[in-house]
């Protein structure tokens, strides 16, 4: 039989034991530092400890997040962490950043790493590059359709894992700089305020005009729910089924385990498809945003957002037919059943949502302690209630404390099959065998030998009872091969004992997973100093003048900026590619394609035809693939851009191990955490010092739900559609929106990245390019920004002082932004 892997949240050990005891096959969660969920209840070391042992016993895998970026003065705290997991037998950890998962690889070879889904892996180049390097699996992008899972399975061999539950992010994860832009919360680095459920307002930004008076959670994702295709993900070659969960109660991890365990083993048993309307009615009643099949399986993509509300709307439960003021009474007829004690939600739009305990239930005046369907019941209910308002039952209680039975009070519902072997002779000592079917024995023998009886023998019946009374343990006796000497006789008592300390032992050795020897805390201290790269650029400053590169999309921006001594030119629009390095030629600047952070495989293919031929410097990376694509078919010069997420000097290494020939700085980072990297290698160093930041990359796009679109989704292209429209916030503030050549939407920051007058803080770090970035600037402003950085970049070399253009940043009515140079993030 195929094996499939269900992988469950636990964000707290409730909510593990919930998981384990629901069957899942393993479990992923954090510790209390360097996860993607800082806000999880995490595991402390103890805890942890516990709940490996925990999981171990009963058949579990435990996984450990550590997918977040680092910082150098992070990662020796990370490594002794990575140290303290692999002893205690975590069977995995997943991992985000570049350069830890090679220090991982380096410093524990026979740990599993996971390539998290932060990592952004969403074609078969940037997976093939990470199985090269060592990776055991990857976490795939959410928005990866069946059909691209299945061919990046059948090109790569490698094991791949897959969300089928839960709440979705509405960007590439890994590629989202929103939270981190608006309120210095990274969620690069676990600490997401998600943006993403607030509300916005979508106007034209030309006009200022509102396309809806209304604002609308515009951003916030459906749920995914794929209980009805696992069928087509286990053809598809998924291995691991994960649903996300971290933060949820653990009895809405245990309803949703059980409920894709029975999925996942009809279609193994029978290759059917599980079709049960009770369990879908009670996974839309644990928790959901509206449920969506995502673009796992093509869902149109206005309805892949629910624009209505961000959080959870349980069960329709109906719509209000009187609200006696008095008495403060609703009355409604019942979609769904409803007790005493179950949790409701009324939607008002004119004072908000009200929400609240049912305590008296009405029917014909009689108090009832429940209602069906179909029936008309009253509610005691206080608030601003009006007639037609709509009503919806957020909570079942009942559900909660069924669900809640199946993993509290230690009770074992997750039983491991075990054999057994004993022999009872008289004269002889008794001997017991246990086994497992992982191949674990153990071996006891009684202290005393094994008397004759006087009256009752002990008879095969009686024996096979008392060593199958395995009572709250995980384990069941499946089968027992019995050798018994006739008229022998034994006490209870000896029996007992005999399975207690065959139980105990076989419990310890089920513990243990994995053959790993303790590591020596000074031969670690040592590995640790071998492998640090790390060092403060006090003496790296730079003596020459530093270059400027441009990044940019039209031909219209790029003949601006060829107007003036730029040192290279990063292209991104293909269909005017050849055009371009033509204009670059005849300027003798360097030109480099731009590739966007994401480029799913039939885009490759694409890639390939259009720019095959085309003599050009080299390439702007935008993800992995690009690495691999790279040297596979062009072999140019390679430049990690800022979506490959550098803040340390190991990710630095990582990436000049993998050929580039230079990187780019995460956005993110601070002068302070810039100072002491590491940047003394053959590596081009670049950062960006100007230019209005791209904070999401989204599949979908927001004029979908407002039917403002011209053409059919995924149609638009550059200069047709470029930022001609925004997201305003509660606080007025607008994130400019549009779409690259491929017809995936981009959103960027509301205020422009703005450090020409600070260029003095360069000049001491080893950078030697810095970057302009355009968007939606016009052709006066190019022209303003590129004087003005030409200029300042002079006055350095003569000793003058730096300016800006007032009349350009007067121009920046909503002013500008240092971005995190000197903030830094969480």
């Amino acid at each position: 039989m195929q094996h499939i892997e269900l992988l469950a949240p636990a964000g707290s050990f409730e909510a593990l034991k919930a998981a384990v005891q629901n069957g899942a096959d393993a479990v992923y969660l954090g510790g209390v530092d360097f996860g993607a969920r800082a806000y999880a209840s995490n595991f402390d070391r103890d805890t942890m400890k516990e709940a490996v042992e925990y999981a171990h016993i009963r058949g579990v895998k435990v996984y450990v997040t550590v997918n977040t970026l680092m910082k150098d003065s992070e990662v020796q705290s990370l490594m002794k962490y990575i140290k303290f997991l692999y002893e205690i037998d975590v069977d995995a950890v997943l991992v985000q950043d570049i350069g830890v998962f090679n220090l991982i690889k380096e410093t524990f070879p026979d740990f599993e790493i996971h390539a998290s889904t932060q990592m952004t892996l969403h074609n078969k180049h940037g997976v093939e590059l990470l199985k090269n390097m060592g990776v055991n699996r990857a976490v795939l992008a959410r928005e990866l359709t069946v059909e691209e899972i299945k061919s990046i399975y059948n090109e790569t061999d490698i094991e791949l894992e897959v969300f089928i539950h839960g709440a979705l992010c509405v960007s590439y994860s890994g590629q989202c700089l929103m939270s981190s832009f608006i309120g210095g919360r990274s969620g690069n680095r676990g600490r997401c305020a998600q943006p993403c459920r607030r509300e916005y307002s979508l106007l034209k930004l030309n006009t200022d005009q509102l396309l809806k008076s209304d604002k609308a959670f515009h951003l916030s994702m459906r749920d995914l729910n794929t209980v009805g295709e696992i069928g087509r993900l286990i053809d598809a070659g998924v291995t691991s089924f994960k649903i996300e969960g971290r933060m949820k109660k653990p009895q809405y991890v245990a309803s949703i385990v059980r409920g894709y365990r029975r999925a996942i083993d009809t279609y193994l048993d029978n290759r059917k498809v599980l079709r049960d309307k009770a369990l879908e009615e009670e996974m839309e009643q644990m928790f959901n945003r509206k449920f969506t099949k995502g673009y796992l399986f093509s869902s149109p993509k206005a309805d892949v957002i629910n624009i209505e509300k961000p959080n959870n709307r349980g069960l329709y439960l109906g719509r209000i037919e009187h609200f006696d003021v008095r008495e403060n009474k609703l009355k409604i007829k019942l979609e769904v059943d409803i007790a005493q004690g179950d949790g409701i939600e009324i939607w008002n739009k004119s004072s908000g949502d009200i929400g609240g305990t049912i305590r008296n239930i009405y029917i014909n005046n009689k108090l009832v302690k429940e209602a069906k369907k179909g029936q008309v019941v009253e509610i005691e209910m206080k608030g601003d209630i009006q007639k037609g308002d709509e009503v919806y039952k957020t909570l079942n209680i009942s559900l909660m404390d069924e669900l809640e039975r199946t993993y509290a009070h230690d009770k074992e519902h997750k039983k491991i099959f075990i054999y057994g072997e004993v022999q009872i002779e008289i004269d002889e000592k008794i001997k017991l065998h246990l086994w497992d079917e992982e191949g674990h024995t153990v071996y006891v023998q009684s202290d005393d030998v094994v008397q004759r009886a006087m009256k009752v023998p002990l008879t095969e019946d009686k024996l096979l009872e008392q060593l199958s009374k395995l009572g709250n343990t995980p384990f069941e006796l499946y089968n027992l091969d019995i050798s018994l000497e006739e008229n022998s006789s034994v006490p209870i008592s000896v029996l007992n004992s005999l399975r207690r300390d065959a139980v105990e032992k076989l419990v310890e050795l089920r513990k243990t997973r994995h053959a790993r020897e303790k590591i020596e805390d000074l031969r670690f201290t040592r590995k640790l100093e071998d492998l640090k790269i790390s060092s403060e650029n006090r003496d790296g400053k730079i003596t020459k003048q530093q270059k400027i590169s441009v990044k940019l999309d039209t031909l219209e921006q790029l003949k601006v900026a060829l107007n003036y001594s730029i040192n290279r030119i990063y292209y991104g629009d293909i269909s005017t590619f050849k055009e371009a390095i033509s204009l670059c030629k005849d300027k003798n600047i360097e030109i480099y394609l731009r590739t966007p952070p994401i480029l799913r495989d039939s885009e490759y293919e694409i890639l390939e035809k259009l720019v095959k031929g085309l003599k050009f410097d080299g390439i702007l990376a935008g993800d992995l693939g690009i690495i691999r694509f790279n040297n596979t078919y062009f072999k140019l010069p390679l430049i990690g851009d800022f979506s490959l997420n550098v803040m340390n000097s190991y990710t630095i290494d990582s990436f000049e191990k993998l050929g580039l020939n230079g990187i780019t700085l995460s956005p993110e980072l601070d002068f302070k955490t810039i100072y002491k990297l590491n940047l003394d290698n053959g590596l081009e160093k670049e950062a960006i010092i100007y230019g209005k930041t791209t904070v999401m990359t989204i599949e979908y796009c927001p004029l979908v739900q407002e039917n403002q679109c011209d053409h059919k989704c995924g149609e638009c292209r550059y200069p047709k559609y470029k930022y001609n429209f925004g997201l305003k916030d509660a606080k007025n503030v607008t994130f400019p929106f549009g779409k690259d050549y491929w017809g995936r939407s981009t959103i960027l920051n509301s205020k422009p990245l703005f450090m020409l007058d600070k260029l003095n803080d360069f000049k001491d770090i080893n950078i030697g390019w810095l970057r302009l970035e355009f968007t939606d600037e016009t052709n006066n402003e190019i022209e303003d920004i590129i004087v003005m950085t030409l200029n300042n970049m002079n006055n350095i070399l003569t000793g003058k002082n730096l300016k800006y253009s007032e009349d350009y940043t007067n121009k920046l009515k909503d002013g500008f932004t240092r971005g995190h140079y000197y903030r830094g993030v969480e």
